[in-house]
């Protein structure tokens, strides 16, 4: 592709304006509603939906996902190479906006509609054929989006503000994912016709955000292309040299294992431990919600007097601390449990989702600083695989769990064995938990400095 002349042309990000207006704030944010909602309407349901309606052993469904992502996690690399490389008159990341909210929005009908699929090979063949354009659709549209910030502003609070907005948008479509998709299955029955339902419904909504996100980030500021090339094994080197990057990409790696296994337990814990149907979902995400939206602004506070690593670990310690409430859940205080979690759950959860997105910002401005390079689809070609692999050992060892622990696709989710209600507990608390902690150490290790108050403070 080569560069047109027209007034869609990106303006190149200087020293001298450093602002970023706020309908680009706005709708690059939004973006995250979108791929948010697309990762957790599947994240939540896909593993009840495989095992109870397509009827496939909770371990092949759990491979099945891990499978598919890890298969398509080795296109992240070339689609950050392709953005890279891309000229065009609408600059080298929005094209594949476009593509993108295409993909996804058809992708979702697809996903709930397996067990409708001819099965030559299989229901489980094609669910993973299914899965693996699912996964692609992601990787179109989010690797271009994310490294779109990196171009946008180099000012350490204004990347604050901007990642606030994502933040908000993220739990937004977590909300929609998370809470009001199994809130619609419910609604609708809890049948193949209701996960139908919630795949047309869903692929609509996640299609039109997604492109409200490309029209509306047309006056983004964007870098050019370096004229400076590497091949592909000095490129290699040099990320390898880049040490605060492969921290905050293993310290992300296990946040996100904990998150895709927080988030594919929930279900299986309302309905098998708490024995109660899918709205106690939608209760819980609009605390959690509630409790990030209105807690940012304190956080963004608190982000001009101590550094982004601080307060990244103030809530990691608090998100651990809090997730010990499901231990003392029951069928009795389920509802006073899940607000509470909720709640907590949300205020540290927003210092380790804005903290922690500023803080990978700044390790791709470290490697421009040392190489001289732009290599922003690179890097986030990276961070979207370490995202991808931590989303997909979550529904892994879920299902693995829980086959090995006497859970029966047969019986409702609420006549399930002890062993299977203790499956479920570990894939909540436990594993999260650990996950974290382990994050929280390598994290001690990160050192980039921040100037705060005048003071360069790591």
């Amino acid at each position: 592709m080569t560069a047109g002349t027209s007034q869609d042309q990106p303006e190149l990000a200087t020293t001298d304006d450093l602002t970023v207006d706020f309908k680009t704030r706005f709708f690059w944010g939004l973006g995250s509603l979108g791929t948010i909602a697309y990762l957790n309407i599947v994240t939540a349901l896909v593993l009840v939906y495989l095992t109870t309606i397509v009827k496939l052993d909770a371990s092949v469904a759990g491979t099945l996902v891990f499978a598919a992502r890890i298969v398509d996690a080795f296109s992240d690399p070339a689609m950050g190479w392709i953005t890279d490389r891309t000229r065009t008159r609408w600059g080298r990341r929005r094209p594949y906006l476009l593509l993108g909210a295409l993909v996804c929005g058809a992708s979702l009908p697809l996903m709930y509609s397996t067990h409708l699929m001819p099965a030559p090979f299989g229901p489980a063949t094609t669910a993973l054929v299914v899965l693996i354009i699912y996964s692609l659709g992601f990787t179109i549209f989010n690797v271009p989006y994310l490294t779109m910030p990196v171009e946008m502003t180099t000012n350490r609070l204004q990347r604050l503000s901007v990642m606030s907005y994502r933040s908000v948008f993220m739990m937004l479509g977590a909300v929609i994912g998370n809470s009001g998709a199994p809130w619609l299955v419910e609604r609708l029955g809890r049948d193949a016709d209701a996960y139908q339902a919630l795949g047309i419904i869903g692929g609509g909504l996640v299609g039109l955000v997604m492109f409200a996100t490309f029209a509306g980030t047309k006056g983004a500021r964007a870098s050019a292309p370096s004229d400076l090339h590497l091949s592909f094994r000095q490129q290699i080197k040099t990320v390898s040299e880049n040490r605060p990057f492969l921290l905050l990409i293993l310290i992300k790696a296990l946040q996100f294992f904990a998150l895709a296994s927080m988030s594919a337990t929930m279900a299986f814990f309302v309905t098998v431990v708490l024995k109660q149907n899918f709205d106690l979902l939608t209760v819980f995400g609009i605390t959690t919600t509630f409790a990030i939206i209105t807690s940012i602004f304190f956080w963004r506070w608190l982000g001009n007097r101590i550094t982004k690593r601080t307060a990244f670990m103030i809530g990691m310690v608090g998100e651990v601390s809090t997730m010990m409430i499901w231990l003392i859940a029951t069928p009795e205080n389920s509802y006073q449990i899940v607000v509470a979690r909720g709640l907590l759950s949300g205020f540290f959860g927003s210092a380790i989702l804005l903290n922690s997105q500023a803080m990978w910002l700044d390790t791709i401005d470290y490697d421009q600083q040392r190489t001289g390079l732009r290599r922003e689809g690179m890097y986030t070609s990276v961070y979207v695989f370490v995202e991808r692999l931590g989303y997909s050992l979550g529904p892994l060892a879920l299902g693995f769990l829980l086959s090995g622990m006497g859970f029966d696709k047969n019986l409702p989710l609420n006549a399930q064995p002890d062993s299977a209600q203790l499956a479920v507990t570990i894939g909540l608390v436990w594993i999260p938990a650990i996950a974290y902690a382990l994050g929280f150490v390598l994290l001690l290790f990160y050192k980039l400095p921040e100037t705060i108050g005048g003071e360069v403070k790591y």
